[in-house]
């Protein structure tokens, strides 16, 4: 078997572990919130596992202690663990209100927030492509949302609230690991636990004391849903699933491109959607199907147009620089984008989201050979540019979805490891 054979049974066999992880999650969860009205319990029960099962991938993978100063702390870990466990509990609310296909649809409008709160926070501008992409995503929501029989507009507002969340964690996490060197394993065990410190008050005093009014009560009201092994047994396949499929996303993450990831991600959507309707037997009419599979269309459109985006502003570079055209053009000449499929390939990966920044050792191709570096201290390198001239890197491209340019000219020469090397990375 050829290694491009082995790698892509690897990425199927990942995907189908993805894809089983949440679907089991999502339908435990359920089960567990139809029987037991404890959405907190169910939220703070997949954050405590995370730490202890992270442990072993941890030393296995040898990643080094996280070292934060206080005001990352204060400015990013903690807001992250605030912000983790309200997204948590919110979406644990939403799921004891409404079914799991239609809280799977709302989660789709997460590009919506990503791109709302990117203008406002970070000052992000998109194409026209870019918002055309957000319609059908809206669109899709809205038909479901009209035709959804088991409608709740509180359990609604829960999912919008977790959604809305979700895509703020996702620029404080970018924001922090581009300023630090911690693995993203470490960092979902350290923002895991402190979640879980974060739920525990308002546990004892949502969930706990009920629980235990229920197990001292002789003639509890409804004894299907007095607290039982059998709860606890859900609980803890919840809690796996929930670590697997971070470890499955997270793998993904760093074998493919983001256009990739993004197209696997929509097909969990939908499997995740399937699985729900079979097994819980919800019912749902054909408009509320065609306006589910209609946002799931739109998150794809919207990661196509943000491709399309990101390889234009590449292309623009090139127009300028002609020394950079061994892998913005072909052979012809033409300015087709030639980017890789995934890591695997003589370049590196375009779907990895935080770049090295060490002083001098700044050069992504030093940092590429470094591959105790790469897995020790979670560095994700983005595509590295070859160049035939001996000049020192003078621009960066910034990600943070979108690409931005700033100068760099600081002349100091090229890294001495790679002379003949120019690299354009991530910021």
């Amino acid at each position: 078997m050829t290694t491009a054979w082995m790698f892509k049974c690897r990425i199927v066999s990942i995907c189908i572990v993805w894809y089983i992880c949440s679907s089991v999650q999502s339908i435990v969860n359920k089960m567990i919130l139809q029987h037991y009205n404890y959405p907190i319990t169910v939220a703070i029960a997949n954050q405590v596992l995370i730490p202890v099962l992270a442990v072993p991938f941890i030393r296995v993978w040898n990643v080094k202690e996280a070292r934060l100063t206080k005001s990352q702390y204060r400015r990013y870990l903690l807001p992250i663990a605030v912000g983790r466990a309200i997204a948590s509990s919110s979406a644990a609310f939403s799921l004891s209100l409404m079914p799991v296909s239609y809280q799977q649809t709302v989660k789709a409008l997460m590009p919506l927030f990503a791109v709302v709160m990117g203008r406002c926070i970070l000052h992000e501008r998109q194409t026209t492509l870019v918002y055309l992409s957000l319609l059908p995503i809206v669109l899709g929501v809205l038909v479901a949302t009209v035709t959804e029989i088991s409608f709740s507009l509180t359990g609604l507002i829960a999912a919008l609230i977790s959604t809305a969340t979700y895509s703020l964690l996702n620029i404080l996490v970018k924001k922090l690991l581009k300023q630090t060197d911690i693995h993203p394993v470490r960092l979902l065990a350290m923002t895991s636990q402190a979640c879980a410190i974060v739920l525990f008050p308002v546990w004892l005093v949502k969930d706990a004391a009920p629980m235990a009014a229920e197990l001292m009560s002789t003639s509890p009201s409804t004894p299907s849903s007095t607290p039982s092994l059998h709860l606890l047994f859900l609980l803890l396949c919840s809690s796996i699933c929930s670590f697997g499929q971070n470890m499955c996303a997270f793998s993904l993450i760093h074998m493919l491109t983001a256009l990739s990831y993004a197209v696997t991600n929509a097909t969990k959507r939908i499997t995740v959607i399937v699985a729900s309707l079979l097994t819980l037997h919800n019912p749902v009419t054909g408009a509320n199907l065609a306006g589910m599979m209609l946002s799931i269309c739109g998150v794809f459109c919207y990661n196509q147009a943000k491709q399309y985006q990101k390889e234009h502003v590449v292309e623009k570079l090139s127009e300028d620089d002609d020394s950079i055209s061994p892998f913005l053009s072909g052979r012809g000449g033409s300015r087709s984008m030639q980017l890789p499929l995934t890591r695997s390939h003589t370049t590196l990966s375009d779907a990895t989201l935080v770049a090295m920044d060490s002083g001098s050792s700044a050069d992504v191709m030093y940092w590429a050979t470094k591959k105790a570096n790469g897995v020790g201290g979670g560095s994700r390198l983005a595509t590295v540019i070859s160049s035939s001239n001996n000049r020192a890197p003078n621009f960066v491209l910034g990600a943070s979805d979108g690409l931005s340019i700033r100068n760099k000219s600081n002349g100091q020469p090229a890294n001495e490891n790679y002379p003949d090397r120019r690299s354009v990375r991530f910021s």
